[in-house]
């Protein structure tokens, strides 16, 4: 009695592990010993050659039975996963999985048959290719479409594309990966990842025709960046620097006039910055010698702004008063 009791629990473990296996929620793809065969295959039409399971496999998808045909494949990459059919069947069993728009699976796939048959693909860039637009149609989905239009979450394709890129540094492709992880950052109002990843497209892509729009995008965040904090000389700054570079590196550019145009307000903008401080010196601080600095700085610095005839009076008006500057206070 003892000895059937134990046979039994040990029937069952067994029958239990191996529909854990065939039937678990796991989305992990794993390979099993090559030409070993399963309790499950025995009962699954599993073929004797990878050659004959990769034949039935395509009937399958001939005649469009695409959950047999997954099936199928599944079992032929991870019984043959060194076999010619295995990178194949991998590649057919992702794009079983994008018909179904299963994203993150068929993703997932792809990158299976990158990490393990870089060098066996036949078509290495058409698989870098179906990564890059599953990518960019997470990037432009719109989820809960039903309520108001939905909305989108292009921060969640980021790791995608950051994927494509580590895959084919040098593929066709690369640089508007890159360009895509900005344009995710930027619409997700993260502006300093998005200027990273800008002035990373122009640095590994320099001749890149996406790298002029990288660095005007560039532009664009620290632009926004400058709305949340205005005063920031940091920012003001970081925006000289990039027009700079935009101007020097794109001379002919049809942006040229917008770019002059920004440098324009900035200038005005620094000039009304430091006419003001030499106004809270006169007024407020009571400090005609700071005030008097200030204002002649105004002059100095910015000699074409249009608050040089407002500087202009009062540096006249202190020194009517008797202010003097440090300079001409030292020298006498």
């Amino acid at each position: 009695m003892r000895f059937c009791f134990v046979l039994i629990v040990g029937i069952l473990v067994g029958v239990l592990t191996v529909s854990a296996a065939l039937f678990g929620g796991s989305k992990a793809y794993l390979e099993k010993e090559e030409g070993t065969r399963g309790l499950g295959t025995l009962f699954s039409g599993v073929e004797d050659t990878a050659a004959a399971q990769w034949s039935v496999a395509n009937e399958k998808l001939d005649e469009k039975k695409y959950r047999s045909a997954e099936r199928i494949l599944k079992a032929l990459y991870e019984r043959w996963p060194n076999s010619l059919e295995a990178p194949e069947a991998v590649v057919a069993h992702a794009e079983i999985l994008k018909k179904r728009k299963e994203w993150d699976g068929a993703f997932t796939l792809y990158q299976y048959a990158i990490d393990n048959y870089a060098n066996r693909l036949k078509g290495y860039s058409e698989v870098l290719n179906a990564q890059f637009e599953l990518a960019m149609t997470v990037m432009e989905m719109r989820r809960m479409a039903f309520l108001f239009g939905g909305y989108q979450l292009p921060e969640m394709a980021i790791p995608y594309f950051e994927t494509v890129i580590l895959n084919g540094p040098q593929w066709e492709r690369a640089a508007e990966a890159m360009m895509m992880v900005g344009e995710c950052n930027r619409k997700s109002d993260a502006f300093e990842k998005a200027i990273s990843a800008y002035v990373e497209l122009t640095l590994r892509y320099p001749n890149h025709s996406l790298a002029e729009e990288a660095t005007w995008q560039r532009i664009e965040c620290l632009k926004a960046l400058r709305g949340k904090y205005p005063e920031s000389p940091s920012i003001l700054n970081r925006i000289l620097t990039a027009t700079t570079v935009y101007l020097s590196t794109y001379p002919d550019a049809e942006r040229r006039g917008t770019i002059i145009l920004l440098r324009n307000e900035l200038y005005e903008f620094q000039s009304e910055q430091l006419l003001d401080q030499g106004r809270f010196y006169e007024r407020v601080a009571k400090n005609p010698i700071a005030a008097l600095r200030s204002y002649e700085s105004v002059l100095e610095l910015y000699p074409k702004s249009q608050h040089v005839v407002a500087a202009q009076l009062r540096i006249d008006a202190l020194l009517d008063q008797g202010v003097k500057s440090v300079v001409e206070e030292i020298s006498e």
